[in-house]
């Protein structure tokens, strides 16, 4: 009788082990299909959000100045994946005002619209062969301040067009790489002012140039620690002529870091270097307080 309840006990015991082992491998399962992005169909998020800056001098003596500044960000994606075919789409903007007392007027800060859409079928676990479209420009005029009576850019002058044809490389679901060896690019300066000065690099009176080249893009989108997210996104492009070798560089940042339910610090960076606009280095920071909802 003993015997029996022993045997009985041990084979208890062994149905419950197994029964554990297979929840444990369901439950498993479970949560990598669900956190792997590889479900079909429509994939959205989004940030979106408004920070301000203040300085007030009162009596100062190691000097300078009253200001106030006011930056607007959104960043959406939507991602679309339909068996091995897939298409990721970005959306950037940004518009920034500053206002110093000593000059008594507001003043552009910031002022970004880019668009991203990468498209194509997946060949193997990593590669894809992808088309690509990316495009950039501003919102409003752009001044060399203090001079106010004679813009330097404004809405499509400069804008830039990429498209190309490659290959993307998925090493994990936060990294894409995607590289062209044939890709074309426009550049648009459609104001009559601009366009008669040969801005940009743009022959004087045309309002459009072609260049083939070689493009190179890698972008990233993920949480880094806790509340703190990263976006970043880079692009190379060299023309196939006489200056080829001579890089176009363009890197977008943005770091959120979310204090609590309302408040969300930003660190917001461009560094550029387009040669034909400027041959040197050009490098914009905003760090921000302000309002940020994320979806």
């Amino acid at each position: 009788m003993k015997k029996i309840f022993f045997l009985s006990i041990l084979g208890i015991g062994f149905w419950m082990q197994a029964q554990a082992q297979e929840t444990k491998a369901t439950v498993d399962n479970l949560a990598a299909y669900t956190t792997k992005d590889t479900l079909d169909g429509w994939h959205t998020s989004g940030l979106v959000g408004v920070t301000f800056g203040q300085t007030s001098l009162t009596n100062w003596v190691a000097g300078g100045d009253n200001t106030v500044s006011g930056d607007f960000m959104l960043n959406l994606t939507a991602n679309y994946l339909k068996g091995k075919w897939f298409c990721d789409n970005s959306l950037a903007v940004e518009y920034g005002l500053l206002y110093a007392s000593s000059n008594d007027y507001w003043q552009k800060a910031a002022d970004k619209l880019n668009l991203v859409s990468v498209g194509g079928r997946e060949i193997s676990k990593k590669w894809s062969a992808a088309a690509l479209l990316d495009f950039n420009t501003q919102i409003a005029k752009g001044y060399n301040y203090p001079d106010r009576e004679h813009y330097i850019s404004t809405g499509m002058a400069p804008g830039y067009l990429n498209l190309a044809l490659g290959f993307t490389y998925k090493p994990d679901k936060n990294y894409t790489f995607f590289l062209s060896p044939i890709a074309e690019r426009l550049l648009f300066v459609l104001d009559d002012s601009l366009s008669a000065t040969g801005a940009f690099g743009i022959d004087p009176g045309k309002k459009i140039r072609f260049e083939t080249g070689a493009y190179l893009m890698v972008s990233t989108k993920q949480t880094l620690a806790g509340n703190l997210s990263l976006i970043s996104n880079v692009n190379f492009f060299t023309p196939y002529n006489k200056d080829f070798g001579h890089i176009d560089v363009n890197w977008d940042l943005l770091l959120s870091w979310k204090l609590n339910k309302l408040l969300t610090a930003t660190v917001n960076t461009t560094v550029r270097y387009y040669e034909k606009e400027i041959q040197r280095v050009q490098f914009k920071e905003i760090f921000g307080l302000g309002l940020t909802y994320k979806f």
